[in-house]
């Protein structure tokens, strides 16, 4: 039996560079949902947006392992994410995030692009969690001396 979990990701930055976080959405086949955030006080949009699919990736390897009766769908509204793992486009920043993603796509992985913005729930809800996360390292950058 095949079991799928959705992952949405995204990536938002005030500025770019400037302060920014990634956020994903684990949509459970059994109705559960996870969420997380992060973020970083100096960061760029595709930073981020790649932070996210390898936090999302990490979290499901985390439930699951190598099961491979899963399947793991990611959908992101970043044709660059989608295009930089799929190996479509050619890698030119962000070098060393790539090793780490690179080894939890598997055959199990799919990526799908969804417009942004589009009001796909799943979709709306990182970004909600991204530009919070977001807007709350511009606080955190402001308050330790950074530019806001």
């Amino acid at each position: 039996m095949t079991a799928t979990v959705i992952a949405y990701t995204d990536g938002a930055c005030s500025g770019n560079p400037g302060a920014g976080a990634w956020a994903y959405r684990l949509e459970w086949p059994d109705g559960t949902v996870d969420e997380a955030v992060g973020g970083d006080v100096q960061t760029t949009n595709n930073r981020e947006e790649l932070k996210a699919v390898r936090e999302a990736l990490r979290a499901v390897r985390a439930r699951v392992g190598v099961d491979s009766s899963w399947r793991i769908v990611v959908r992101t509204d970043s044709m660059g994410v989608i295009n930089w793992l799929t190996g479509a486009w050619k890698r030119k920043k962000n070098l060393d995030l790539y090793p780490e993603i690179d080894a939890l796509v598997d055959p199990r992985v799919r990526f799908e692009y969804v417009r942004g913005h589009s009001g796909e729930p799943g979709n709306e809800r990182v970004d909600l969690l991204a530009v919070e996360e977001t807007q709350r390292m511009v606080g955190a950058r402001t308050a330790s001396g950074g530019e806001p």
